[in-house]
């Protein structure tokens, strides 16, 4: 396959998939990971993507720019098994904030088998997902209603948490995040509710796929000395696990 024809492929497949990893496309099409970044630097530069840490997403970004219901389809799989791990750091009884996150939303449905547990949420979907469990105890921030998410935010939420919740460990996720900036977002009003629940929470939880692996947005929620644990699909290189661990922040790859 002419290079022009591979790239032409990368670009078929990034429009369907909303993003793509190097090793995976270095196996379809039988070449080195050198070759394909080599790709998906000459499609960055022509506007079609956005190079991220181990792969690339769609120019225009898959993330919180889009609806809930298109952020669901990205890495869902991935989102899946990131859920499934963090539920197995939350210990019956515990109180706990879940974000609007979708990854937060794979995490609530991997819940409904513990006992005493409370939930805190700004998700509307994550209250429909929870409503029937008679074994959990589920309380909504309530707030302004964002469609676009499906998550209740502004001062009220805000002040709801701040002054009259706490939990022993919050679990989210965000749009991007950086060495230099930290955890990031696209939303002012999303970024001030995860930095209430942060700052309400005994123990911050970070669910990153790895399309927000050095991925920029505006504004800062949080620095990395924030977290104490950061589930992930792929394995950090050494820099990112050296940063961590000055920080003293748990790696879980799944």
């Amino acid at each position: 396959m002419l290079a022009v024809e591979r790239r032409s492929r990368i670009e078929q497949l990034i429009n369907e998939n909303k993003s793509v990893m190097v090793v995976e496309l270095a196996k379809l099409f039988d070449v080195t990971t050198e070759t394909i970044r080599g790709d998906l630097l000459k499609l960055e530069k022509q506007g079609i993507l956005v190079r991220t840490y181990g792969g690339a997403t769609l120019a225009g970004g898959s993330g919180q720019d889009l609806s809930y219901k298109e952020r669901d389809t990205v890495n869902s799989e991935v989102k899946q098994r990131i859920g499934k791990r963090a539920a197995e750091m939350i210990r019956d009884g515990e109180t706990i904030f879940l974000d609007a996150s979708t990854s937060a939303m794979h995490l609530a449905r991997n819940l409904k088998t513990k006992t005493g547990l409370t939930v805190i949420t700004n998700a509307d979907n994550i209250v429909h997902e929870l409503a029937e469990c008679d074994n959990i105890k589920l309380i909504c921030t309530g707030g302004k209603l964002a469609p676009k998410n499906m998550s209740y935010v502004g001062r009220f939420a805000e002040k709801m948490i701040r002054e009259n919740l706490a939990a022993n460990k919050v679990f989210f996720s965000c749009r991007g995040v950086t060495l230099s900036r930290g955890l990031m977002d696209s939303s002012e009003d999303e970024a001030q509710i995860k930095l209430a629940m942060l700052e309400s929470s005994d123990t911050a939880i970070f669910l990153c796929d790895h399309n927000k692996l050095g991925r920029m947005g505006v504004p800062i929620i949080a620095p990395l000395s924030r977290l104490d644990a950061f589930i992930t699909d792929v394995r950090l290189d050494d820099e990112w696990r050296v940063r961590l661990e000055q920080y003293d922040v748990n790696i879980i790859t799944v």
